[in-house]
């Protein structure tokens, strides 16, 4: 099962960022450089509540008693809910921004198969 979670972590990966760099690509500059500086902060802070759902996944699945297909079910749970906000904040940043409908569909897309990968990997590692 490890196999299969680099495998798909790999896969997300490629598959996310060749959807971004091709929406991006059809950007004009201007939309380009907004862009850019309206996600300056999101970068840096967005993953956090997704590492600290991971730590405590590992934790309570490693260190703890308690039932693991609870945990499981807890944390993919929790995972849908930190995919549905980022991705209700991301669309709004760029509703904010003006960015074209294409680009926020293929965006999300894109946003949505990297977690799909990330949350596969560590499912299959834990």
């Amino acid at each position: 099962m490890h196999v299969s979670g680099f495998i798909a972590l790999i896969f997300a990966i490629v598959v996310s960022r060749f959807i971004s760099e091709r929406a991006y690509r059809d950007l004009d500059s201007d939309q380009k450089l907004r862009l850019m500086d309206g996600f300056s902060s999101t970068r840096m802070y967005s993953m956090v509540p997704l590492l600290i759902l991971v730590a405590a996944f590992w934790y309570l699945t490693t260190k703890t008693e308690l039932d693991k297909s609870l945990i499981t079910t807890a944390y993919f749970g929790l995972l849908i809910v930190y995919v549905v906000v980022r991705t209700i904040l991301n669309q709004r940043k760029l509703l904010a921004l003006e960015m074209p409908d294409t680009y926020r569909r293929m965006f999300m897309t894109a946003q949505a198969v990297s977690l799909v990968g990330v949350a596969w990997f560590f499912y299959t590692i834990f």
